[in-house]
């Protein structure tokens, strides 16, 4: 599964994005490898949790804000 991303910025290092993933809660943003990115989506797991049109998913890497695991509309995972 993947969780649509849009690359916002440069990362520290040379092959770092900076990504947003749009939450229930407002945009996140996220530092990842940019070969980690495909058409426009970030691997996840399964879905952690369900409630009514949103998906609790953990992403590979922390945001900046320190959250592993976020809502997201189940609009932006894509199988």
């Amino acid at each position: 599964m993947k969780v649509k991303v849009t690359q916002v910025g440069h990362g520290t290092h040379p092959s770092e994005v900076i990504v947003t993933v749009d939450t229930t809660s407002g945009p996140e943003r996220l530092v990842v490898h940019q070969r980690s990115i495909k058409d426009n989506g970030l691997d996840i797991g399964y879905p952690i949790n369900r409630d009514r049109n949103s998906l609790l998913v953990e992403l590979p890497r922390e945001t900046i804000s320190g959250s592993w695991r976020v809502w997201v509309p189940e609009a932006v995972v894509v199988e």
